[in-house]
C-alpha cells in the first residue's frame, strides 16, 4: 500500500467529521494553507450555501448525479457521444435502450432483477447515530484525476446543458448537500474512470480530494464577509493510487470503477437519523416518485435490523406493485395538453384511513416532478380548501408530472434548487387546472362523501344535553353562520329560526360496469352516428365538450409501472369554415394547436376526453380526429368528428330564494376499542392516546366552512390521568367526569373554531395553517384545564338535571 493509498484510508475511516478535524489539524499535507485551492472560484459561498434548504431534499441531488452518471456511462460504452443527436432524447429512452427495459420503467422487472440493478446506486449510513457520516456510491462512468477539476469541482460549466437524457442541468448540484456536513462541511470525493472509458496509454489511477468550508485567520475574519469552499491537493494535484479495486463495505460488491461521495456527520432531520430503512428510505420515495432507476440504502449502524439495506423504488412503483392493498380506490388519471404549457400528467391515489400519513405521504400530499424527481409540492391545505376534499385531505396523493410541460412554461415554475415552488403567473395557470380537473370529479368527491359519512356517528341523547346546555348560552350570529345548514335549532328561539323541509334528488342508477381485464378488448365511442354515418360532436367556440369511450381495461392501464398502454390522439382531416382558399392556415400538426385536450381514466370502465376550442379555430371549422388506446393483441380505434358551434349564451339565473337554518354539529363519542361494533374506534378517527377532539368540517374555499360534526376522544390519556388522579371508582362518577369532559371538549373545540375562523376572514393575519389541525393541537394540553376547574355551569346543571 503506497503512501497516498494509506492516506486516503485514514481520512476514508474518520467515524466522524471531529475524528477527521483532528487529522486536517495534525497532519502536515492537509493541514498547508497552500495544499487546498478554492472550489470553483473564490466567490463561491453564494453557490455552496443559497440552494436546497432540507439536507434530503440536497442528499437527493447527490443520488440523481449518481443516476446520470450511470446513464452516461452507458451511453459511452456503447459508442455514442452522449451530446450527439444519436444519444437518447429522454432519461426514459435512455433507460430503455441501455437496460433493454420496456418503456424505461424498471417496474417492469422481476425483484431480482430491479434488486440487481439498484446495487449499481447505493447510499450507505455509519458512524454516529445521531449525525452520521453519508456515503453516496455509483457505478457511472467515474473520473480521471486529471479531470476532477473541470468536473466533480467545478460550478456553472453546464457540463451537461446539452445532453437531453440527464436531469442534473446546473452544474451546482454536488454543492448543495456540503453545508450540512457537520460544523466543518468536510466532504470526500473519490472516483475512478470506467477501464472502457479511458484512453490508450492513460494510466487509470483512482483520484480523490476532501471539500471543506475554508477556516478563516483573525486577518481574514476582519477582511472577508464570508468563507469560501475549497478542495485538497499535493503539490497542485488531485492526489490518487493505482488500485484493481476497493473494499469500501459496499452491499454485495468493491469498488472498481465509479465513484463515491462522502459527507461526514451528515445534519439528517430529526425523525431521520436513525435507521435509515426507515423514515429516510420514506422520504426518498417521496422525493424521487419515480427515480430513472432504482438504488440501495445501506445502514450499517448499530441498528438490529431486520433487512439493513433496502431498495428505493419511487412511491410510484410501490404504489401499484407493492402497497396497491393500502390504496382505497384504484389510481385515477387525468392528461391536460395544450401548446402554450405542453402536456401534464397527473395521479390521483387516495389511501385507506389506516394507512399512516408518513409511508406515502408526509408533508408533501402534492408533488410536483421532473423525471420522477420532486421539484416542489403544495400543502394539505389545498387538498382541503382548494379542492374541497377535507376528508381525503390526509389520505391524498397528488402526482403532478411536469416532465412534458414546455420549458418556456417549465422554467417559471420551480426554483433552481429544486426544492420549491416560484410564485409565479405559471404556477397559479397550474395549480388552477389541476382545481378545475379534480375539484369537479365525480369520484372523488364520492370517496370524500363515504369518507365522512363513515365518520358521522351521534347518539339522541348527546344532542338533547347539547340543545339543552346551548339554549342558555349566547351565541353570535358569526358562530351559527359555521354550523351545518338544513337543520332544527328551532330551540334558540330568540333568534326567530325557521324549520325548512329538506327535499332530496334521488340519483339514477347507473350502468353495469364490465369485468376490468389487463389489456383492453373493448374501446366504444358513445356518439351517436348522424345521417352521413359520421359521429359528430359539437363544441361551442366559447365552451367544451366531453367525449366517453366504454372499456373494459383496468383502472391504472395507461400509467402503471409494468405493461401499460397508450392514448394516442391524432388529426386526420381539418375543414376551416373558411373556404374562400388563400394563404389560410395548413392542417395543424397536433391536436393540442387547436384544442385543449384533457384526458381521464380508465376509471370504472370509462375513459373521458374534453376538449376546447382554442383562439386558431372558428365556428363552423370540422376536425376529424382518431383516438387510438393501444393492445399487445391489436389497437382499437374510434374515429369521431368535433364541430365548432356558435357560442352558447350565458344564461342569467335568477338566485333561488331559500333560508339555511343552522344545525349543531354531531357529537360523536370515539373509543380506543369499543364494545359495540358500529361505534367509532380509533382506528377510523386516525386517533392515539395524546388525541382529544377532531373537526368534521364541510368541503369549501374558505369561504365557508362549515362545521358538521366533532369527534371527542373518550379514551384520551387527559380522561385516563384524570380519573385515576381522582380516585373515582364507582360507575356514576366516572360517567359524570367522562360527561363533563365530553361536553366541555365540544363546546370549547366549537367555539375556538368560531373565534379563529372569523380573524381568518378578516384578513388581520395572515395564517399559514388550517384551523381543523390548529384546533386540535391547542386541545390536547388544554383540555387538562377543562377538567381541572368549573369552566361551565350550564354543563354542570345541565348533567344533575340528567
Amino acid at each position: 500500500m503506497n503512501s497516498n493509498e494509506q492516506f486516503f484510508w485514514n481520512i476514508y475511516d474518520a467515524s466522524n467529521e471531529d475524528e477527521l478535524h483532528r487529522l486536517v489539524q495534525s497532519h502536515p499535507l492537509l493541514s498547508n494553507p497552500a495544499n487546498w485551492k478554492p472550489y470553483g472560484t473564490e466567490n463561491n459561498f453564494s453557490t455552496f450555501e443559497n440552494q436546497q434548504s432540507n439536507p434530503i431534499a440536497a442528499l437527493v441531488e447527490k443520488i440523481t448525479n449518481a443516476i446520470d452518471a450511470l446513464l452516461t456511462k452507458q451511453c459511452l460504452v456503447n459508442g455514442i457521444n452522449p451530446k450527439s443527436v444519436d444519444a437518447p432524447k429522454t432519461m426514459q429512452e435512455a433507460v430503455e435502450r441501455f437496460y433493454r427495459i420496456k418503456n424505461g420503467d424498471f417496474g417492469e422487472l422481476l425483484p431480482q432483477e430491479r434488486r440487481s440493478v439498484a446495487e449499481d446506486i447505493q447510499v450507505i449510513a455509519t458512524g454516529d447515530n445521531s449525525a452520521p457520516n453519508i456515503t453516496v456510491y455509483d457505478n457511472g462512468e467515474g473520473q480521471h484525476p486529471d479531470d476532477f477539476v473541470s468536473t466533480f469541482l467545478s460550478l456553472h460549466r453546464g457540463n451537461k446543458t446539452s445532453i437531453q437524457f440527464v436531469q442534473g442541468k446546473y452544474n451546482m448540484g454536488s454543492t448543495g448537500a456540503v453545508v450540512f456536513c457537520g460544523k466543518h462541511r468536510y466532504q470526500l470525493i473519490a472516483s475512478k474512470r470506467q477501464d472502457k472509458l479511458v484512453k490508450p496509454g492513460t494510466r487509470n489511477s483512482l483520484g480523490f480530494t476532501l471539500v471543506r468550508r475554508h477556516p478563516l485567520t483573525k486577518t481574514e475574519e476582519a477582511t472577508f464577509r464570508s468563507a469560501w469552499y475549497e478542495y485538497f491537493t499535493i503539490s497542485d494535484q488531485i492526489p490518487r493510487f493505482d488500485v484493481t479495486e476497493l473494499d469500501l463495505g459496499l452491499s454485495g460488491r468493491k469498488l472498481n470503477c465509479g465513484s463515491i461521495v462522502k459527507m461526514f456527520s451528515y445534519q439528517l432531520p430529526r425523525g431521520a437519523r436513525s435507521d435509515v430503512t426507515l423514515d429516510l428510505w420514506r422520504e426518498l420515495n417521496q422525493l424521487l416518485y419515480h427515480p430513472a432507476l432504482p438504488f440501495i440504502v445501506f445502514e450499517k449502524r448499530n441498528y438490529r435490523s431486520k433487512t439493513p439495506d433496502k431498495p428505493v423504488l419511487g412511491n410510484k412503483t410501490r404504489i401499484f406493485l407493492d402497497e396497491r392493498e393500502k390504496k382505497e380506490h384504484p389510481t385515477k388519471a387525468f392528461t391536460f395538453e395544450n401548446k402554450e404549457m405542453g402536456m401534464v400528467n397527473i395521479e390521483v391515489t387516495v389511501f385507506r384511513a389506516s394507512v399512516e400519513q408518513r409511508e406515502f405521504i408526509g408533508e408533501k400530499p402534492v408533488v410536483f416532478t421532473i423525471n420522477g424527481q420532486a421539484q416542489g409540492w403544495l400543502p394539505r391545505r389545498f387538498i382541503s380548501q382548494e379542492l374541497g376534499f377535507s376528508m381525503l385531505r390526509d389520505s391524498m396523493l397528488i402526482h403532478v408530472d411536469c416532465t412534458n410541460i414546455l420549458t418556456s412554461f417549465r422554467q417559471d415554475l420551480f426554483m433552481a434548487s429544486r426544492d420549491r415552488l416560484k410564485e409565479s403567473e405559471n404556477t397559479e395557470i397550474l395549480k388552477n387546472k389541476i382545481i378545475q380537473i379534480l375539484k369537479s370529479d365525480d369520484t372523488l368527491r364520492d370517496l370524500n362523501q363515504k369518507r365522512k359519512s363513515q365518520l358521522m356517528h351521534e347518539s339522541g341523547e348527546d344532542r338533547l344535553v347539547l340543545e339543552k346546555i346551548l339554549s342558555n348560552i349566547p351565541i353570535d350570529k358569526d358562530l351559527l353562520n359555521l354550523l351545518r345548514k338544513n337543520g332544527d335549532l328551532s330551540f334558540l328561539k330568540r333568534l326567530g329560526a325557521t324549520q325548512e323541509n329538506e327535499t332530496g334528488n334521488g340519483k339514477s342508477g347507473k350502468r353495469s360496469p364490465l369485468e376490468s381485464k389487463r389489456f383492453p378488448s373493448i374501446f366504444r365511442i358513445d356518439l351517436k352516428q348522424n345521417s352521413e354515418g359520421k359521429r359528430v360532436k359539437s363544441i361551442p367556440i366559447n365552451g367544451k365538450g366531453t367525449i366517453k369511450f366504454e372499456t373494459d381495461v383496468q383502472d391504472e392501464y395507461l400509467f402503471r409501472p409494468d405493461e401499460k398502454g397508450e392514448l394516442q390522439l391524432q388529426i386526420l382531416n381539418w375543414k376551416p369554415n373558411d373556404v374562400s382558399g388563400g394563404d389560410g392556415p395548413g392542417k395543424p400538426n397536433k391536436v393540442e394547436d387547436i384544442l385543449e385536450v384533457t384526458r381521464e381514466g380508465p376509471s370504472d370502465n370509462l375513459i373521458r376526453i374534453t376538449f376546447e376550442p382554442k383562439n386558431d379555430i372558428s365556428v363552423g371549422d370540422e376536425i376529424e380526429l382518431s383516438a387510438r388506446l393501444t393492445s399487445p393483441s391489436g389497437d382499437l380505434e374510434s374515429i369521431f368528428w368535433v364541430k365548432i358551434v356558435d357560442p352558447q349564451k350565458k344564461e342569467e339565473k335568477k338566485p333561488e330564494k331559500r333560508v339555511d337554518n343552522p344545525a349543531l354539529p354531531q357529537l360523536i363519542r370515539v373509543f380506543e376499542k369499543p364494545e359495540n361494533p358500529d361505534t367509532p374506534s380509533w382506528t377510523t378517527y386516525c386517533f392515539t392516546g395524546e388525541d382529544v377532539v377532531r373537526v368534521i368540517n364541510s368541503e369549501g374555499t374558505g369561504q365557508e366552512n362549515l362545521v358538521e360534526g366533532i369527534a371527542v376522544n373518550m379514551d384520551s390519556y387527559v380522561i385516563r390521568r384524570y380519573i385515576s388522579r381522582n380516585k373515582l371508582t364507582s360507575k356514576q362518577q366516572i360517567r359524570q367526569a367522562r360527561d363533563k369532559y365530553c361536553l366541555s371538549a365540544y363546546l370549547h373545540t366549537l367555539f375556538l373554531y368560531g373565534i379563529l375562523d372569523k380573524l381568518v376572514k378578516s384578513e388581520t393575519y395572515e395564517v399559514d395553517f388550517e384551523i381543523t389541525d390548529f384546533v386540535r393541537d391547542v386541545l390536547k394540553p388544554y383540555s387538562a384545564f377543562l377538567l381541572s376547574v368549573d369552566t361551565n355551569d350550564a354543563i354542570m346543571a345541565s348533567l344533575k338535571d340528567d
